[in-house]
């Protein structure tokens, strides 16, 4: 007589489901969610290859004042991926920490960043700078993270505030919407958009 062996099988094998609060977060997401700024043109023009990000805490300490010119901050950007590059230069690791020293409201800190090269989500190597106490690989999964400080696309503040993302680009021109440029899309503080929302332009 032949006994059969019957598999059990749980709900989340039949219906695929999983935990959302488990499932890893693709770099994708991150950017699309601003937890990332893409910045890979940028470091094309220094001779860096592989697509590369900043993490939105690293982006903050590199500009954690209001209305910080833009000159500034594109200023602060670039030194970041030049000490980025000089110290990867002599480097085989995949990660490391570096510093750079940038103006901000005229103190000359010197910030500690780190840097790692790991697989995309297409197994692609990508570079993420972020602060020595991040791991690329949990970027934008702390749902313990302050809304306040998140930072926006022009796209998330134009659909919040019901505008057309052109006419939000032309309120950060006029500079009725503090804005910063990051790889070349500007970037709004959450709490700008709440200020907004609150009190008007």
């Amino acid at each position: 007589m032949e006994i059969r062996r019957v598999r059990l099988r749980k709900p989340e094998d039949v219906w695929g489901l999983a935990d959302p609060e488990q499932q890893r977060k693709t770099r994708q997401d991150a950017i699309d969610d601003g937890d990332l700024v893409e910045i890979t043109r940028m470091g094309r023009d220094l001779g860096i290859m592989y697509p590369l990000a900043v993490s939105e805490r690293a982006a903050q300490s590199m500009v954690p004042f209001p209305n910080i010119p833009q000159e500034t901050v594109t200023e602060n950007l670039w030194d970041t991926l030049h000490a980025f590059r000089d110290k990867a230069c002599t480097m085989t690791e995949g990660e490391f920490e570096f510093q750079v020293s940038l103006y901000q409201n005229g103190l000359v800190p010197t910030l500690t960043f780190k840097a790692a090269v790991s697989p995309g989500d297409d197994g692609e190597p990508v570079i993420t700078i972020m602060l020595p106490d991040e791991n690329w690989e949990t970027i934008g999964c702390d749902h313990h993270r302050t809304a306040g400080d998140a930072m926006l696309t022009v796209e998330d503040v134009a659909s919040t505030l019901n505008f057309t993302p052109g006419r939000i680009r032309e309120f950060i021109r006029e500079e009725r919407i503090p804005a910063v440029k990051c790889g070349g899309s500007w970037r709004i503080k959450r709490s700008e958009l709440d200020r907004i929302m609150n009190e008007g332009f």
